[in-house]
């Protein structure tokens, strides 16, 4: 309060104000009436001026990592609530259908393992979900020495729902990763057979070799040359009318192993657990097991064969990039109704001495050894 503001009040309250002096003084109190009446309807308190302006940065400083704070939690909740969703919505994905997607997935693999690689059929894919409709698939690579097998490594392939990346492949260990190759008949010989090395192995081991014919032969003419002997047959090479054509030299051969193929509708359940619960009944387990087989029976063999071949080229697409190449299965079914089965080599393994003896008879071509082992047979 000034004390122009002073006199004037002063000389109002004696009423020694003129008649324009008078109105202007009341118009003035009439605004701070007005001023005290706003102040006090609003709540509205007068602050001190001076208030310390670190104080207000402190509070300033707060405010910010407040609402920073509630800024990220809130982001990392929705991205839980995110993964959790996915994670339901991923395992639905891969277990839609009979079989469902993640058995069909597993088979192509190990499938296409089994009818390309000689040891392929040893072991089973395993399968893995992850947040955001992923899948893994692994699957071990394993060899066979003698009466043993062994882990070699493995391949990875990742799924993103059904589109499929290009596998990964890793070897270990001391056994070797390369692989052998065929000669495909009346091609000419290389004069790379390994029946020296034979020679110089001792007694007390065993080996697997990969063994090409001379000519052509049936699959029952094979089983009936190998009756007998001390080795095992492992896997059947196929001519599907691709071998032969670009050289003597097969490096990606087709066929079977000397047992049957069996897919998923051909086993036969043995027994099965149910439940009762609010919904009805479900299955706890089931015991399945594999139809009977007589060695030898070609026929099973064939068939079977056709029939994964059959599948593959259903997923034709994700069997060529397990393989870095193109199948053309059609065509190699079609060359197989055609012609029957014809065999340019078989992959044995048995003891070396054994399998040294190969080497007298006459429908034999080149032998290259695949692995050695210490002596572990039967």
């Amino acid at each position: 309060m000034n004390n122009e503001f002073k006199r004037k009040l002063e000389a109002y309250e004696k009423g020694e104000l003129s008649d324009g002096e008078l109105e202007d003084f009341e118009k003035e109190l009439e605004k701070l009436e007005s001023y005290q009446e706003f102040l006090e309807e609003n709540g509205t308190q007068v602050k001190d001026s001076n208030i310390n302006e670190t104080k207000q940065q402190k509070i300033l400083r707060r405010s910010k990592w407040k609402a920073r704070l509630q800024t990220a939690f809130t982001a990392l909740g929705i991205i839980l609530l995110f993964t959790i969703i996915s994670t339901f919505l991923t395992a639905g994905y891969y277990s839609w259908g009979k079989p469902d997607r993640a058995d069909v997935f597993r088979n192509i693999i190990d499938q296409t393992l089994t009818v390309t690689n000689p040891y392929g059929y040893l072991g089973g894919t395993s399968t893995n979900t992850s947040p955001f409709f992923g899948l893994e698939a692994v699957r071990d690579l394993n060899k066979t020495i003698g009466n043993e097998t062994v882990k070699v490594g493995e391949v990875k392939a990742k799924f993103f729902f059904s589109m499929m990346s290009f596998p990964e492949q890793e070897y270990f260990g001391n056994v070797s990763n390369n692989t052998p190759t065929f000669l495909y008949p009346r091609a000419g010989e290389r004069n790379l057979s390994d029946w020296k090395r034979l020679e110089q192995l001792p007694e007390g081991t065993v080996v697997s070799a990969y063994l090409s014919f001379a000519e052509l032969i049936d699959t029952e003419k094979v089983f009936q040359l190998f009756d007998g002997r001390d080795m095992d047959l492992i896997w059947f090479a196929v001519d599907t009318g691709f071998e032969g054509k670009d050289g003597a030299v097969i490096l990606e051969p087709i066929g079977f192993p000397s047992y049957p193929i069996w897919h998923d509708d051909d086993m036969i359940l043995d027994s099965r657990e149910e439940e009762e619960g609010l919904f009805g009944s479900r299955i706890i387990s089931e015991g399945h097991s594999s139809p009977e087989y007589t060695v030898g029976d070609h026929e099973v063999l064939h068939e079977q064969f056709l029939k994964t071949l059959t599948f593959l080229q259903n997923h034709e697409r994700k069997a060529n990039k397990l393989l870095f190449e193109k199948l053309e299965l059609s065509k190699r079914i079609q060359y197989i109704e055609n012609n029957g089965f014809q065999h340019y080599g078989v992959v044995i393994t048995g003891p070396t001495k054994e399998v040294l003896k190969l080497q007298e008879e006459k429908w034999v071509g080149e032998l290259v050894v695949d692995e050695v082992s210490f002596w572990n047979w039967r």
